[in-house]
């Protein structure tokens, strides 16, 4: 079996516990390929690409790929609409070729939508593996449902933290996000979410031409 190598070019930096994901489906599903990810951080550059193609000339470059993962947020609770949108207006940014290879990486509403899954995982990412509160993440029916999914997350993780007063302001919620994705060892409840439905067939469509080329 080929070896993989796939590149995220992402909104932000914080989006990149999306490769978590990645990773997960990549291996669920090609449990023979070996993969290897990276993600595309710019922020270092002389002078940073601002426009996708631009961005995708440089991750050639910085970050060679036989895949590339293009995130960006539907930043709407309307769901195949906005979804097919933002596919449209990523694909409408890259030369031809580059389309072929390219999986868009679209959650609705944000990325955070596809962290709401697990609450032993908030629970460990919080440092408070114990806590006995009640943790009131939506139900996978409602979950493309929640208007500010990144607030959502960032104030479950500061609950159950049980941090108070000044030691809550030294509490690095940005960085605790990183672990709720790491602590989260199966997705697969994702796979009832529209744009997630969305996403891994585009993948599989993209990872099967690259196996069988």
């Amino acid at each position: 079996m080929k070896e993989l190598k796939y590149t995220l070019i992402a909104d932000g930096s914080s989006d990149a516990v999306l490769l978590k994901i990645i990773k997960w489906v990549l291996d669920d599903l090609y449990p023979q390929l070996t993969c290897e990810g990276s993600f595309a951080d710019f922020r270092r550059l002389p002078n940073p690409p601002k426009q996708l193609n631009d961005k995708v000339q440089f991750a050639k470059l910085y970050y060679p790929y036989n895949i590339l993962f293009v995130h960006r947020d539907a930043e709407s609770t309307t769901k195949d609409k906005i979804v097919d949108q933002r596919r449209h207006e990523i694909r409408m940014q890259l030369y031809e070729y580059d389309r072929e290879k390219t999986v868009c990486v679209v959650p609705i509403k944000m990325m955070e939508t596809w962290l709401l899954i697990n609450e032993d995982a908030i629970k460990k990412a919080a440092g408070n593996r114990n806590y006995r509160g009640d943790i009131d993440l939506p139900s996978l029916r409602t979950l493309e449902r929640v208007n500010h999914p990144k607030e959502y997350l960032h104030t479950l993780l500061r609950n159950t933290s049980g941090v108070k007063n000044r030691n809550l302001k030294k509490f690095n919620v940005d960085q605790r996000v990183h672990l709720v994705a790491d602590y989260i060892e199966d997705f697969s409840p994702l796979r009832s979410l529209s744009a997630f439905q969305t996403f891994e067939e585009d993948l599989k469509a993209v990872v099967g031409n690259y196996i069988e080329d």
